[in-house]
């Protein structure tokens, strides 16, 4: 990689990639002490914060894989969430296997570090291994979430891109069944000449499970970045050893 896509990752995972997690464990944190009104912009705060998240791990994974062919940075940063690229990974994260996963995204599963990666300490290759394995417990429970899911996000995803307004209720809206502890977000689909509804229930519990989730997603997300960083500054070494051997 790039000097420019190794800073640039770097800097992402010191800030860029908690950022949705704070921010919704904060909103989270605030629903307790609110009024019913604040609480359901607090609740759509949470799951615009879960669309960011998942369209961060989403796009990284994307840029991962085109390594070599495309900076990193370029394509996370040019990155779109839709329906084609969301259905596509939460399929292929339900039916491929982690070697194959992780293969693809030039990193060693958790048994390979060792050979894979000789330079590192026993602490540093343990520490490694652990997330690593956390991560790929991440993986299976993202991909388990099913097509619906991956449609939802792929909507408010273009929610995010558009012009969206937030309700807390109407009198077109009861006609689709918007309750009162419901908040909406509400957008206009141009290409397909519809209305955007995202409804979304102000209920503590079922945040807490949202907000749960953005913690795995931004996990995986910080855990991708670590063991590339790892794996890069391993083939660094190696090359530096190669070339002071031949000289």
């Amino acid at each position: 990689m790039q000097a420019r896509d190794i800073e640039f990752l770097s800097s992402y995972a010191e800030l860029g990639v908690t950022t949705r997690r704070i921010l919704a464990e904060t909103s989270l944190r605030a629903l307790v002490t609110e009024s019913p009104p604040v609480r359901k912009v607090l609740a759509m705060n949470i799951m615009e914060q879960y669309v960011s998240a998942a369209s961060d791990m989403i796009g990284l994974v994307h840029a991962l894989r085109r390594r070599g062919r495309e900076p990193v940075m370029r394509a996370f940063l040019g990155f779109k969430l839709d329906r084609a690229s969301a259905l596509a990974f939460f399929q292929e994260i339900a039916t491929t296997s982690e070697s194959e996963l992780l293969a693809s995204l030039g990193l060693p599963t958790p048994d390979q570090i060792v050979r894979r990666l000789p330079s590192l300490s026993k602490s540093d290759a343990r520490d490694l291994k652990r997330a690593m394995v956390q991560m790929l417990g991440d993986f299976k429970r993202t991909g388990e979430m099913g097509e619906g899911v991956a449609l939802a996000l792929a909507q408010s995803a273009g929610e995010r891109s558009g012009s969206a307004a937030i309700t807390k209720q109407s009198a077109w809206l009861d006609n689709i069944g918007l309750a009162p502890n419901q908040v909406a977000s509400i957008s206009i689909d141009e290409q397909r000449r519809t209305i955007n509804i995202t409804a979304i229930t102000v209920d503590e519990k079922r945040l807490q499970n949202v907000v749960s989730v953005i913690g795995a997603m931004t996990h995986i997300s910080s855990t991708l970045i670590y063991a590339t960083l790892t794996v890069h500054q391993e083939a660094e070494r190696a090359r530096r050893v190669q070339a002071k051997g031949a000289s």
